[in-house]
């Protein structure tokens, strides 16, 4: 009798590592930009939770070249930060492509923040040719943590900026950072003559302005308060080259600035494997990291393969 593995976050923090998970990650964006029916992934399922101000969220996926079947169960309640708990749970079911069993559940916590870092990396390695010297992170929450642990490895910025609207929680962020971080007075002074940016927070309202941004950013917008494109003012979108990470998910998650007369010019996938570039007069470049189930598939089916090969 065969049982469902359960697969915790620990062992999920003990066998992630950037420089691996980048590529597994890289590869599932290309997937799904190529739409031969082989990588599935519908736009996730949102039910709104009135009474908590809460979200609930399915997330299926199936990937054909990496034999895998998926479905992430996730809930956002924002305010429990209040009480200590992370404002995002989250859990992946595995199922065997075959027949449709389950065969895990990965606590999958740590996997959506790596995972979605991990996508930016990617964006930010095929969509910004300019320097890479200094990092400005709006935001104190795992999403920031995780976007400045993978950056920061991976292109060994000189400068790492944080900004909150609760300065403690940005020093205390930056205390759990294994290098040393600048604590900004304000999103102004962070993001100043920054050379990439990332939002990650639950801004209702703009915490990026046009007139902030240099020439030649680019921008990770990673936040998702009540709209996913509230933290970037429309002049910034104005003035930028829009990617996004999924064409189909964008069109209902971002209808917003579809309706706006905001253009997206492609999904990632499209500049990584060249057939589209961006072109050399634009300002400043997006890429809106709304988070793909496709990555969640990909991360969880690479840490269920480890976790297997250490029971045998």
């Amino acid at each position: 009798m065969s049982f469902v593995k359960l697969i915790s976050d620990e062992f999920v923090k003990n066998c992630l590592e950037w420089k691996t998970l980048v590529p597994v990650v890289e590869k599932s964006l290309v997937d799904i930009s190529i739409k031969n029916g082989s990588t599935i992934q519908p736009p996730r399922l949102f039910m709104d939770i009135p009474d908590k101000q809460g979200l609930f969220l399915a997330m299926p996926s199936y990937s054909e070249n990496d034999h895998a079947l998926a479905c992430k169960l996730v809930t956002s309640f924002p305010q429990n930060k209040s009480i200590g708990i992370p404002s995002v749970l989250a859990n992946i079911l595995l199922f065997d492509p075959i027949t449709g069993k389950i065969k895990a559940i990965v606590e999958a916590n740590r996997i959506t923040a790596w995972r979605t870092a991990a996508a930016s990396v990617v964006a930010t390695k095929y969509l910004h040719k300019g320097d890479k010297n200094t990092l400005a992170i709006l935001g104190a929450g795992t999403q920031a943590e995780s976007h400045a642990l993978a950056l920061k490895e991976i292109f060994g910025f000189n400068e790492v900026r944080i900004w909150n609207r609760t300065s403690e929680r940005a020093k205390i962020l930056a205390s759990k950072l294994p290098f040393e971080c600048t604590i900004c007075n304000s999103n102004e002074e962070c993001v100043k003559d920054a050379d990439v940016i990332c939002t990650t927070t639950y801004a209702k309202e703009p915490i990026l302005e046009d007139s902030w941004v240099k020439d030649g950013a680019h921008i990770n917008a990673v936040g998702a308060g009540q709209s996913h494109h509230s933290e970037l003012s429309e002049a910034v979108y104005r003035k930028s080259y829009l990617v996004v990470d999924h064409i189909e998910s964008a069109e209902k998650e971002l209808a917003g600035l579809i309706e706006m007369g905001i253009d997206m010019k492609g999904e990632i996938g499209n500049y990584i494997n060249s057939s589209k570039t961006v072109p050399e007069d634009v300002t400043c470049t997006i890429f809106h990291n709304l988070g793909l189930a496709i990555e969640d598939l990909v991360t969880a089916n690479f840490v269920y393969n480890k976790f297997s090969k250490g029971q045998k």
